[in-house]
């Protein structure tokens, strides 16, 4: 996780563009505590972004549609952070201590840990597109790589903060769907292997660490309700925007939602399936149950 200190190394100058950056769809009913948030659904290609590869290459691992999915959220009073950039581009769901060290032309003087991610070149910043196609023709130089975590990172993690502090201030509870989405199976990157066939829902709460399990217990019932398969941490147990801002013994509540793509798109094109709107209407429906749950733990 990100500490404190390795946050405020980033924190001036703030950008003035920050709209092209992100955006925060504002409850369009009585604010409630709960939040979403998809960092990984922008597909916007960045003007200061120059990569190797062609645009395809660069929305491989995006999110594709995942803000829409949940865009009835504003409805029920909860608010919908999504980022503009693609995932590859930066990764707002990494901690800063999850930099790749290999990418960069010259000595990083900021901390980093042993990150597996940044060691698959799929870290903070991606050395790589996917597998092993480089992201980039050249090494980075540190100054734009600095540059990029100021414009990018800081006002995501800055505005999720915002949301969920401003929440937490009014109700003392707050509960943060972290919205995301996996590939039918693993490949050989992801922790569960090539060819390992996923579940419908994933739902990863850091092994209880950032949620507690009523809750999981909740989503999980609602979903199967609906006829999903759940599967819990398995493969993705949350990241950063999971564990950095959630805290349950306090009322701080955080999971990482991941929704298998072969559920409402074709994986290749990532255009929408025929079963787009029945999925849709499904997470619609699934937005209003735990809306009123939370509403019902403030009586």
């Amino acid at each position: 996780m990100t500490t404190l200190s390795e946050r405020n190394a980033f924190l001036a100058p703030m950008p003035a563009d920050v709209c092209d950056v992100l955006s925060v769809t504002p409850p369009r009913a009585p604010l409630i505590p709960l939040v979403f948030d998809s960092p990984h659904s922008g597909t916007d290609i960045p003007a200061d972004f120059h990569p190797a590869v062609d645009a395809d290459m660069v929305r491989v691992s995006a999110d594709t549609h995942v803000d829409d999915l949940f865009s009835a959220a504003p409805d029920h009073g909860a608010p919908l952070l999504r980022a503009h950039f693609p995932r590859s581009f930066l990764d707002a769901n990494r901690s800063l201590s999850d930099m790749d060290r290999e990418m960069l032309a010259g000595e990083w003087p900021h901390y980093t840990r042993e990150s597996p991610t940044a060691k698959r070149g799929m870290g903070l910043i991606w050395r790589n597109a996917w597998g092993e196609t480089p992201m980039y023709s050249a090494p980075m130089h540190i100054e734009e790589a600095e540059a990029r975590i100021r414009k990018y990172w800081v006002p995501y993690h800055a505005a999720l903060r915002q949301l969920l502090d401003g929440a937490f201030a009014q109700f003392r509870c707050v509960w943060h769907i972290n919205c995301h989405s996996m590939t039918d199976a693993g490949h050989a990157m992801s922790s569960d292997g090539a060819g390992a066939r996923r579940a419908d829902i994933c739902i990863g709460d850091m092994y209880g660490k950032s949620a507690d399990t009523e809750f999981t217990a909740f989503l999980r019932e609602t979903l199967e309700g609906e006829g999903f398969s759940v599967a819990m941490n398995k493969p993705f147990r949350g990241a950063e925007l999971t564990e950095a801002y959630a805290n349950p013994s306090i009322g701080r509540h955080s999971v990482q939602f991941e929704i298998n793509r072969r559920l409402y798109m074709n994986e290749s094109t990532r255009a929408r399936s025929a079963d787009y709107p029945a999925f849709k209407a499904a997470m619609k429906r699934l937005v209003a149950q735990v809306a009123d749950y939370t509403k019902e733990k403030l009586i």
